[in-house]
């Protein structure tokens, strides 16, 4: 009778084994479908993470709204790694609306500076056993609710879409993302300046005696590729502080475009110069807001 029982236990092992598999991949397939976004928005067509989300391989990272989204078609689970196949969704803002954007569908006499396509393997130190580990490691390497978007979004990002942006890959996919009508009023988050340039307490607006800085050095950004292949333009609007000795700090985005021009925006303004401004004859920091504007001719 020993060895039955032993036969026995071992296929209700196996069909226990079988059925947290099952249900693990369950787990992962309800994502296809849906709009995904990486909590590192690699460039790579390829890309491969650890079991904690770790990078392992995937090149540079980019502008999450340029390649942060994927459309995930197939989640395939093996004992070793599980494997998303997708194509990338790009990000933008019309009118103020957040937009998710599919453009394999758009029709150009020249194709896209990148494939759409996007693979990603995530190596398994063992095989998934439920559910709940299944979404702990796509949470690993996707922000998988609003709050674990807006933590892996840059610093850049800070304020524009607290408490606005609302993110739920559980929805439709023409529901997973929602703006909110700008609450009444928003804390303001503590700036991280650098106190030579700054001051600790000195910092003015233009106007009552203080007057505005001059531009010395603003070279215009550049365009990035996909917003030139998508024929996309408008203005970015950020908030700055123009320090005593001229250079900017502490930059953030007030209206946004997407497709990378608010990081692009962002880049060349770091790279400006000021004769600064001035309060009673004496050199202060100001803070003020700057247009950006990118215009296709």
């Amino acid at each position: 009778m020993i060895r039955p029982i032993s036969i026995l236990l071992l296929c209700i092992v196996a069909g226990t084994a079988n059925a947290s598999t099952q249900a693990a991949e369950s787990a992962l397939k309800q994502f296809e479908g849906k709009v995904l976004v990486l909590r590192h928005p690699l460039q790579d067509s390829f890309q491969q993470y650890d079991a904690a989300g770790k990078v392992l391989k995937g090149g540079d990272e980019g502008p999450w709204t340029v390649y942060g989204g994927v459309l995930i078609d197939k989640v395939d689970l093996s004992h070793a790694r599980v494997r998303f196949e997708g194509h990338r969704v790009l990000f933008l803002f019309l009118k103020g609306q957040f937009t998710a954007m599919d453009f394999k569908l758009l029709k150009r006499p020249v194709g896209p500076p990148f494939p759409p396509e996007v693979q990603l393997e995530v190596a398994l130190d063992r095989g998934l056993d439920s559910a709940e580990e299944a979404r702990a490691l796509l949470g690993g390497v996707f922000a998988l609710d609003t709050k674990g978007l807006l933590e892996s979004l840059p610093d850049l990002w800070s304020g524009l879409l607290d408490d606005r942006l609302v993110y739920d890959p559980a929805q439709t996919r023409e529901a997973e993302f929602r703006m909110e009508p700008p609450p009444s009023s928003v804390p303001k988050r503590p700036r991280k300046a650098a106190p030579d340039a700054i001051g600790a307490d000195e910092l003015f607006h233009v106007g009552n005696g203080v007057t505005a800085p001059k531009a010395t050095f603003s070279p215009e950004p550049k365009f990035t590729e996909i917003a030139r292949y998508e024929k996309f333009q408008g203005v970015v609007v950020v908030n700055l502080i123009v320090g005593k000795d001229g250079t900017v700090h502490n930059v953030r985005l007030l209206r946004a475009l997407g497709l990378g021009l608010d990081e692009s925006a962002q880049s060349m303004i770091q790279t400006w110069h000021f004769q600064p401004a001035t309060r009673d004859g004496q050199p202060v920091a100001v803070e003020m807001n700057v247009e950006v504007s990118f215009n296709l001719y």
